[in-house]
C-alpha cells in the first residue's frame, strides 16, 4: 500500500470519526432557537480533525520516509483528478438539494447545516474514490 493510499485511509477515518461526533452530539437544527455552542462544537471538531491528520501523517512519514518523499507520478495525478471530479459532482448535487430545502420551509441555519453535510459526504466520496482507484491501479 502506497503512502498516498494510506494517507487517504487516514483522512477517511478521521472524517468519519469527527463528523460522526459532530452530527450525533452537535446542535439540533430543528429547534427554533439557535444552540449557543454550535459554533464552538464545529470549531472543536475542526481542530480535532486537524490534530488527528497531523499526528497520523507524522506517524506515516516516520514509518516510511522514502515513500512519503517520492513525487506524484502521472498515475497518482490521474487518480487525484478522477476522485476530485467525482467528489465535485456529489458536492454540487448535495448543495443543490440543500438549497431546495428552502422551498420546503427550512431555515437558513438548516440549509447551512445541509451544505456542510454535503461537503462532508463529498469529501468521504473523494477519499473513498482515491482508495478504490489506488486499489484498481487506475
Amino acid at each position: 500500500m502506497s503512502f498516498r493510499e494510506k494517507s487517504a485511509w487516514v483522512t477517511l477515518v478521521a472524517i468519519l470519526f469527527v463528523c460522526t461526533l459532530f452530527f450525533s452530539h452537535g446542535p439540533n437544527i430543528f429547534v427554533p432557537h439557535p444552540h449557543a455552542g454550535a459554533f464552538q462544537a464545529m470549531i472543536s471538531c475542526f481542530v480535532a480533525f486537524i490534530l488527528i491528520k497531523i499526528i497520523a501523517q507524522v506517524v506515516l512519514y516516520v514509518r516510511n520516509p522514502k515513500d512519503a518523499r517520492t513525487p506524484r507520478d502521472e498515475r497518482e495525478q490521474l487518480i487525484d483528478l478522477k476522485a476530485t471530479r467525482f467528489a465535485s459532482y456529489v458536492y454540487v448535487l448535495g448543495t443543490f438539494l440543500a438549497v431546495l430545502t428552502l422551498h420546503h420551509g427550512a431555515t437558513g441555519r438548516a440549509v447551512g447545516y445541509f451544505v456542510l453535510l454535503s461537503f462532508v459526504i463529498a469529501e468521504i466520496c473523494n477519499q473513498t474514490a482515491r482508495i478504490i482507484y489506488h486499489r484498481r491501479g487506475s
